[in-house]
């Protein structure tokens, strides 16, 4: 599958501050680097490694970018809690963690201190998901449970999970189905895994 020509931002030329060679793929968002820094890709999210698409997203990712000289594009945090480097990464004029979206083998995955180019990534996302691409190829799109989100966050959950109860009524989303939830860029919460 082709994923065209892409560009992070607009404002490339501005927040463009660094540039190094891909040595590994560790998997389908994550990369090192041969000055040894390991890159987390911003405001996306692939399957773990023995998950359904894990091993699909890896290979587009080492398609694109390994061996490649990638520029980075960082947003307002730069390091995550495990020392990762985090950044927006283009090779060859292609902005990889929008091409991983689009091709359906990411979701989205916001932090606050990431929002750079957040509604491109939930367009490309749900141009996926309508292609029915990658990850998306049997999604229904059926009701199934309710999930919870907050207008003022990032991640959806079990009605019955413990962050629901710190959501504000004025600001709580239902969404009818996982998919939902996915289409408009939220992404699982971490403690509930809906």
């Amino acid at each position: 599958m082709s994923v065209g020509v892409l560009s992070c931002s607009d404002r490339t030329s501005e927040s463009v501050t660094d540039t190094a060679r891909v040595v590994t793929v560790r998997d389908g968002d994550t990369i090192e680097l041969d000055d040894g820094r390991v890159v987390r890709y911003i405001g996306i999210n692939t399957p773990e490694r023995g998950k359904p698409g894990a091993d699909s997203a890896t290979a587009l990712n080492t398609a694109l970018v390994m061996g490649k000289k990638v520029r980075l594009q960082f947003g307002h945090d730069r390091v995550d809690r495990y020392g990762r480097t985090l950044a927006f990464v283009l090779a060859d004029d292609v902005c990889v963690n929008e091409a991983l979206v689009r091709a359906g083998w990411a979701w989205c995955y916001f932090f606050e201190g990431n929002l750079l180019d957040s509604d491109r990534l939930v367009l490309a996302l749900q141009e996926a998901m309508d292609a029915r691409r990658g990850l998306w190829r049997e999604a229904s799109g059926a009701a199934d449970t309710p999930y919870i989100g907050s207008f003022l966050g990032h991640r959806f959950h079990y009605p019955e999970c413990a962050s629901v109860a710190a959501i504000e009524l004025e600001y709580e989303l239902q969404f009818i189905s996982r998919d939902s939830a996915f289409y408009y860029g939220y992404a699982p919460c971490a403690n509930c895994a809906p």
